[in-house]
């Protein structure tokens, strides 16, 4: 199956932020709300996602599964000024299976999603088989976002 990549940006949660200044070192408090908004709706997103699902978080390397805190973090999905920011892939699936790159999981994977931070923390993308049952669930869940297709990463 063709993989798909679906862009969430921040402002779609932050409608009324500049979601181009978040930093998670911030202490600003418009920058803490709308970093709070965000962690909020990506456990309730993810949660949603795996009890549908019956799914559960891995690390693209490692079987230990993954607890939703883990991914819906600041260390996750925000940008820092003085430490940057760590890109990550997290995959959620039912079963864990070993991939040794983001290219071999497009290749060998037909269910479940790989989720990624975006390098300057404005936003995460959503990989996954188009047209799945996955792929539909999310369309109509965030049918109210602005969602848009992205290219497959391939470094």
């Amino acid at each position: 199956m063709k993989k798909i990549g679906i862009g969430i940006d921040y402002s779609n949660i932050c409608k009324d932020y500049n979601t181009s200044y978040l930093d998670r070192d911030n202490t600003d408090p418009a920058t803490k709300k709308c970093m709070k908004q965000i962690l909020t709706w990506s456990n309730e997103f993810l949660s949603d996602f795996m009890k549908s699902f019956e799914y559960k978080i891995y690390h693209l390397h490692s079987s230990t599964t993954v607890k939703i805190d883990e991914v819906a973090s600041k260390r996750f999905l925000f940008y820092s000024l003085e430490k940057e920011i760590t890109l990550q892939s997290y995959v959620l699936q039912k079963e864990y299976v070993e991939y040794d790159s983001l290219v071999s999981w497009q290749e060998n994977n037909n269910e479940g999603i790989l989720i990624s931070n975006d390098e300057d923390g404005e936003g995460i993308f959503l990989y996954l088989a188009e047209n799945s049952k996955e792929y539909q669930w999310i369309v109509s869940k965030l049918n109210d976002l602005s969602l848009e297709e992205v290219p497959f990463p391939t470094k």
